[in-house]
């Protein structure tokens, strides 16, 4: 539903489904995390996740430095 007269007309409802759908696409692409949603944005939560995966990273060759000695 357009809000005002003043607002865009609504062209297309994207349905939860579909933004789980893109959510798929882009991490079948290799992408190492998808936000796929309404009130995202390019950068949404970017830093945390950067952060998140280079912690990982670093524990992950820890591990196997420590079993590979």
């Amino acid at each position: 539903m357009q809000p005002t007269k003043k607002h865009l007309k609504v062209v297309e409802y994207v349905t939860p489904e579909k933004y789980a759908h893109w959510e798929k696409v882009g991490n079948s692409m290799g992408f190492l995390y998808t936000a796929s949603g309404p009130l995202v944005r390019s950068s949404y939560k970017a830093g945390e996740f950067f952060i998140g995966s280079v912690l990982r990273n670093r524990k992950a060759a820890a591990e196997a430095k420590t079993e590979n000695a």
